[in-house]
């Protein structure tokens, strides 16, 4: 044909280029990420500031909140063992806190609706009320168990956690937080539970992630049936479905050799983009 008498002159080095440059200029269309769309950005005098810690997914809900709406603020990540900022603001140790000039508010889905509900911070209604899907709320208890197993001790061995910089914060979080099938009362109690064990069953946990990785694969595919589509989970919009889901689908970032289906995972790599709230999969062991 007159096609191929036109690539027998054209020298085979120059066809391999062109061949190259045509690849080369497709894989990098399919590996930009796509534009996200934000709301405008409201920025307040002063900033408010959100003190949180990075791993808690009531801490990620408010930041991932204020990132929809596009709200500048300040964010503060207090030490896991930090007892006296949160009472000294609210009266006991707790995440998130949402502080603006006089305001001082706990709770995360009280912050939320705060902020969504008062045009200080811009556009009021962004983020439509829990739908009170049954299906998505199952699917997260179906999972409690292997998640704990699977997080837990990646919060205070992976490298980068605020809270978990020093020792005495990895400390009280290994206290304060029993792993299966151990209750809180029982795990905390060091007569029953030195901290020494408390260590050692994190370490075992941590060794033994490869028994709970193949459940969390399974729930996964499940919950790509789940997810209307990248942009939201129930269709009609970002709502506080997509806040909490995401929230706790986040730290399922940091474990190494988790498969994402394709939509779940552009669910994560969406809502990370438009909330301004980073992945953990630079850091996952």
């Amino acid at each position: 044909s007159a096609r191929a008498s036109l690539l027998r002159q054209i020298p085979l080095e120059a066809q391999l280029a062109t061949m190259l440059a045509i690849f080369l200029a497709s894989t990098l269309a399919m590996a930009s990420p796509a534009v996200v769309p934000k709301a405008p950005r409201t920025v307040t005098s002063p900033l408010p500031t959100v003190h949180v810690y990075d791993h808690c997914p009531f801490c990620v809900r408010v930041r991932l909140a204020l990132g929809v709406k596009n709200v500048k603020h300040n964010v503060n990540f207090m030490a896991n063992d930090d007892v006296a900022t949160p009472t000294a603001m609210v009266g006991k140790k707790i995440a998130p806190i949402f502080q603006h000039g006089d305001l001082i508010m706990p709770e995360s889905l009280d912050i939320i609706e705060y902020v969504d509900s008062n045009p200080a911070y811009g556009p009021t209604g962004v983020i439509r009320p829990a739908s009170g899907r049954k299906d998505i709320k199952a699917w997260q208890k179906s999972i409690q168990t292997p998640m704990r197993m699977l997080q837990r001790p990646r919060y205070v061995k992976a490298v980068g956690f605020p809270e978990f910089a020093q020792k005495d914060g990895r400390t009280a979080f290994i206290k304060n937080h029993q792993l299966p099938p151990y209750e809180k009362a029982e795990w905390k109690d060091d007569a029953n539970v030195p901290q020494e064990q408390r260590e050692k069953l994190y370490d075992e946990a941590f060794l033994q992630s490869g028994l709970h990785l193949p459940e969390i694969n399974r729930a996964l595919l499940d919950l790509e049936d789940m997810i209307h589509c990248p942009e939201c989970c129930t269709e009609g919009g970002i709502s506080i479905d997509d806040i909490d889901l995401w929230s706790r689908l986040r730290s399922l970032t940091l474990v190494r050799n988790v498969d994402f289906p394709p939509k779940v995972r552009a669910y994560l790599d969406y809502f990370s983009e438009l909330g301004d709230v980073p992945l953990y999969d630079s850091m996952a062991i």
